[in-house]
């Protein structure tokens, strides 16, 4: 999973999730944020360690 933050039109900070990479640069060319602030992090799932204490 890929987070994508991001300043909007009116300077705001928005953040959108997808679920690939390819899908975060189609993204960011459709919208022009090329040339705006934007951040792209990659967040992998984390799996619980459910070992009994």
């Amino acid at each position: 999973m890929f987070i994508l933050r991001f300043m909007n039109e009116e300077d705001d900070l928005s953040v959108k999730e997808f679920t690939n990479l390819s899908e975060v640069k189609s993204y960011i060319a459709e919208n022009n944020l090329e040339r705006t602030w934007h951040q792209i992090e990659e967040v992998k799932k984390v799996i619980p360690n459910l070992k009994e204490d």
